[in-house]
């Protein structure tokens, strides 16, 4: 990177770069992503599963009032999400974006007017646990979101092979469906954070600037395949697959690609590898053991 270009970089980033206030903002986004996937999954298992993968189900869905609130909280959750990849780095954003799984058992249960039970106290814990103890370790800072062509293109290849793939995949059980897709839109909503991360910088120079660069446009069509994707997955109607499935790959991508193409900074250390990887374990096992929450999977007759 040009001496020129790192040192604009670092007098940007003192300047943008506070961990409590992109912290705050992320979990903002979480709480309103989770009331969006709730909402979005109980209109999404009523549709006939013939739709998944096939624009009539995101026809169908428009007309459902539940499903356009949903959206209108993922509408709100995406501005938040935006406001914080402007300030900070993917792994710390989209980290914390794994406590929406706990905000959607919380509001699960308020929808249906029931109590937590001790296990799902627990599971709760576990995946709070385990995010807290990866960003203790891990000390995530900002990168440059200026990647070259070459690994842009590179980066949006993988994740439309990817996307494909499970698409091609998602075949046979609910389960096997729920699961392949949701993997699918974890992949595309990973790359998704990392163009929205891209815009977001891109908009230092003025919003004429962003309209004559790639981004703003990207960022449109990878949002509605990771929709389809998603709604297909909720679909498929074993949110105890599809959800935690996504909200574990997505994160994951997104810390990749800030590691491999962002050159975003987290403790590198022996020590601080192995409390990293115990800090993500503790997450997935949290989340998986969320997921089986009745106040998350429930689904409401249609």
């Amino acid at each position: 990177m040009p001496l020129a270009f790192a040192s604009h970089h670092h007098v940007n980033l003192r300047h943008v770069y506070r961990p409590a206030i992109v912290a705050a903002l992320s979990l903002l986004a979480a709480a309103c992503y989770a009331i969006a996937s709730v909402l979005q999954q109980r209109s999404a298992a009523r549709q006939p599963a013939r739709l998944a993968m096939r624009a009539g189900l995101l026809i169908r869905l428009v007309r459902q009032p539940l499903w356009l609130v949903g959206n209108v909280a993922d509408g709100l959750g995406y501005v938040f999400q935006f406001l914080a990849l402007r300030r900070g780095s993917l792994a710390l954003v989209e980290t914390i974006m794994v406590s929406g799984l706990v905000f959607a058992l919380l509001f699960g249960a308020g929808l249906d007017h029931r109590s937590l039970q001790r296990r799902e106290w627990t599971s709760a814990a576990v995946v709070v646990t385990g995010l807290g103890l990866f960003l203790a370790v891990s000390r995530p800072g900002p990168g440059h979101p200026r990647a070259s062509a070459e690994a842009w293109f590179a980066l949006a290849a993988m994740t439309a092979v990817v996307a494909v793939v499970a698409s091609v995949a998602a075949r046979g059980s609910a389960r096997r469906r729920a699961a392949w897709l949701a993997v699918g839109a974890g992949f595309v909503y990973g790359f998704t954070s990392a163009v929205t991360e891209r815009t977001g910088h891109a908009l230092n120079r003025g919003v004429l600037h962003v309209l004559t660069t790639w981004a703003p446009y990207t960022l449109i069509a990878a949002a509605l395949i990771g929709m389809l994707l998603v709604q297909s997955s909720f679909n498929a109607g074993a949110l105890r697959l599809s959800l935690p499935t996504l909200t574990v790959v997505q994160p994951l991508v997104a810390i990749a690609i800030g590691q491999i193409v962002f050159n975003e900074k987290i403790a590198s250390s022996g020590p601080a590898r192995a409390g990293e990887a115990a800090g993500l374990l503790l997450m997935v096992a949290g989340v998986f053991a969320l997921a089986q929450s009745p106040a998350i999977i429930a689904t409401p007759a249609a």
